[in-house]
């Protein structure tokens, strides 16, 4: 049940982006299950067991229905992480789909948090940008808090990151956007970050994190105000016109390919929302 309500909460924004000339989608953390790694006074064997259950192959059932938004919108659309059973392993997983409905390239978190490994969570093990119309870095929950992987995306040319964050107590929504500002202005790149809203069965906020656009320049350039449904639209042209004209990182891709692999496809123009 929750799963179709996101569902068709997602194909109302999707049009809604798409109407605003969105070319790329990114969706939230855990989407369209929402949040179960954290619930409050849910034991760990009773958790550890929904993981097991909700987590699948790639393709399975919930991929096929981020591919068919993604064919219905006609639009590349960043989704996750999701769980994915990989073998044995458990991995917190991001996904990159074509307008076309194929998937182009993943991303396993590598920074596992404390909770995530007493689940039974694997870390992934190296960053990946996407090649689209620019080099976006790609971040997953945790890994923001990592000042290397953030590092290494940034000199392995990332010219914006984006950001998908676990939704958490609202008091930590804070903590999330002061790192986020940081990491920009320490790799001097924008960081398009996108949260969401947990409620209960009475509509009560029960987790939250923020979506929002930080710049180098302005800290936060665009957010979402509230705990309300609603999408960022932003031009990645005008985002990346200052990184372009002032970085000063020598060129070591070269270097770091070994580490940051790269995803080629058709050009886009970027959107973030939630």
């Amino acid at each position: 049940m929750v799963r179709k309500h996101n569902l068709e909460k997602a194909r109302k924004l999707l049009k809604i982006s798409k109407e605003k000339g969105a070319k790329l989608v990114v969706l939230p953390s855990m989407f369209p299950v929402g949040s179960t790694l954290d619930p409050q006074g849910v034991n760990d064997r009773r958790t550890r067991n929904m993981v097991k259950n909700l987590a699948e192959r790639i393709p399975g059932s919930l991929t096929d229905s981020l591919v068919d938004l993604a064919m219905e919108g006609q639009i590349h659309l960043i989704a996750g992480p999701i769980l994915e059973q990989a073998g044995p392993k458990i991995f917190l997983t991001m996904l990159f789909i074509s307008p076309q409905g194929e998937i182009i390239g993943k991303y396993r978190k590598i920074y596992p948090s404390e909770r995530d490994v007493t689940l039974g969570i694997s870390p992934g093990r190296e960053p990946i940008n996407m090649v689209l119309d620019k080099k976006y870095g790609i971040i997953a929950e945790d890994d923001l808090f990592s000042p290397e992987i953030n590092r290494i995306l940034t000199l392995g040319g990332s010219q914006l990151m984006i950001v998908t964050t676990r939704n958490g107590p609202v008091t930590r929504s804070e903590i999330v956007k002061h790192v986020a500002i940081t990491r920009s202005i320490e790799n001097g790149v924008p960081y398009l970050v996108v949260g969401g809203v947990i409620e209960d069965d009475q509509g009560d906020v029960v987790a939250f994190s923020p979506t929002f656009v930080s710049t180098p320049d302005a800290q936060v350039y665009k957010e979402i105000a509230g705990y309300e449904d609603g999408v960022i639209t932003v031009e990645s042209t005008m985002l990346t016109q200052s990184r372009e004209s002032k970085s000063g990182y020598p060129s070591v891709e070269n270097t770091v390919s070994i580490l940051c692999k790269s995803f080629k496809k058709m050009n886009s123009t970027t959107y973030h929302g939630r």
